[in-house]
């Protein structure tokens, strides 16, 4: 398959209802803006509106590259185009919850202090929790096609795949704390490991710098996807030998590096200020790599035919 034809804007608009969404997560972040900057209401020591902003680009860049993935999907395509508007319509719900309560000044997630709050956040975990299994359908439907280019397949699996383990890892937050259970204040799960949320973190991302933060993995494993896509983008430059190494590889390397960081953040270590150890394992896995990707390449090279 050509380049232009893995790429080409077209591709985008596959399947309506999640090229839809992303048009209108788009918008939303572009209207969130303002009321992000200029309104004065805070909540945990942000803006009320940083959240709801956060997922509206979430949702706009999740979506695009789902209806992308989708147009790859020749056998069962039906199939496809309804789990493609289950994870629509989940995450516009999700969205407008989550703007709603922006609206209303009180925190979305992991809120059970009044049976309101009790029934939103279990709506948005049901809904997440079907966009999770949309996603890991898209996954089994991408590793049954027989007619795809093998390079574009091993991409769209691994890829996707990874991207579901990504979004699993969310379900990590929703543990209640030993503070929690200790003092119940309608407040069950947490972002992060070791102090309570709301403390001091990275711009905009909000990710602790005092403590570990388990946003962290969930970010880096939900754009996997994304990282896959260009990892396919640059074999397309790359002798023949070096392409499938460098997409199993490069996306196994990827699911390691958000396992370290996951681990990271349950030890209660900020992203910002990796220990002695989280250095280690980064290491480790870089040198691993490394090795896997030679021994690759050379069998690789010992396939190919010489001319």
């Amino acid at each position: 398959m050509q380049p232009k034809n893995l790429f080409e804007l077209s591709r985008l608009k596959h399947t309506k209802s999640l090229f839809w969404l992303a048009v209108i997560s788009a918008v939303g972040a572009v209207v969130l803006v303002p009321l992000w900057i200029f309104n004065a209401r805070e909540l945990g020591g942000v803006s009320v509106w940083e959240k709801p902003l956060k997922f509206f680009i979430s949702s706009a860049i999740f979506s695009f590259t789902f209806s992308w993935l989708s147009s790859f999907i020749t056998k069962g395509s039906r199939r496809v185009k309804v789990a493609g508007l289950f994870i629509a319509i989940s995450l516009a719900v999700e969205l407008v919850l989550i703007a709603v309560m922006a609206a209303l000044g009180t925190t979305s997630h992991f809120n059970v202090s009044t049976p309101t709050a009790i029934v939103i956040w279990s709506l948005m975990a049901t809904f997440i929790s079907l966009v999770l299994f949309a996603t890991l359908f898209l996954s089994i439907t991408i590793l049954l096609q027989k007619q795809q280019e093998f390079n574009l397949k091993l991409t769209l699996v691994l890829g996707s795949l990874n991207t579901a383990v990504g979004m699993g890892l969310a379900f990590l937050m929703t543990r209640p704390t030993a503070t929690q259970l200790a003092n119940y204040q309608g407040i069950a799960g947490a972002h992060s490991v070791g102090v309570s949320d709301g403390g001091p973190g990275l711009p905009f991302l909000g990710w602790s710098t005092v403590a570990g933060d388990l946003r962290v993995g969930h970010f880096f494993g939900l754009h996997s996807i994304q990282v896959a896509a260009i990892l396919l983008a640059v074999t397309l430059v790359l002798p023949m030998a070096l392409r499938v190494p460098l997409l199993i590889v490069g996306n196994f390397t990827w699911l390691g590096f958000v396992g370290l960081v996951t681990w990271q953040s349950l030890r209660a270590e900020p992203f910002s200020s990796p220990s002695q150890l989280s250095l280690t394992g980064f290491g480790v896995l870089l040198a691993v790599s490394t090795v896997c990707f030679s021994i690759l390449v050379i069998w690789q090279r010992t396939r190919t035919p010489k001319r």
